[in-house]
């Protein structure tokens, strides 16, 4: 019985340990765009055929690139999900590449309504 509160116990201040440390990491909000895109601050019109070249554009104007893929906390898929989308991105950029451990998709696609009062 007490193995198993130590066990909790322990498991308990791990969590609180790893959330503190996610949370005073710095955090970056932009969208999601191509690279071509991001240098003439297009962000709803930028083609997918520049989703192999993402990058993060800031509200300010800055552009900042960040790992993703194998080994990073962004997937592919996270990329493909939030092409074009405000995100937010957490973690560290030592050599001035966003190197995330999270990714926040802040904004959805709505579901489309059909108004049938134009019928």
């Amino acid at each position: 019985m007490t193995r198993m509160f130590l066990q909790v116990a322990a498991a308990a201040l791990w969590s609180l340990a790893a959330s503190a440390g996610a949370a005073s990491l710095p955090t970056w909000e932009g969208w999601i765009v191509g690279g071509p895109c991001a240098e003439e601050r297009r962000i709803a019109d930028c083609p997918l055929r520049h989703i192999d070249q993402p990058v993060l554009l800031l509200a300010s104007g800055e552009v900042r690139t960040f790992r993703y893929g194998d080994g990073s906390g962004i997937r592919q898929v996270d990329v493909d999900k939030g092409y074009g989308k405000k995100v937010r991105l957490t973690g560290e950029a030592p050599d001035g590449t966003i190197e995330s451990v999270r990714f926040d998709l802040l904004e959805k696609t709505g579901e489309r309504k059909f108004f049938k009062g134009c019928l």
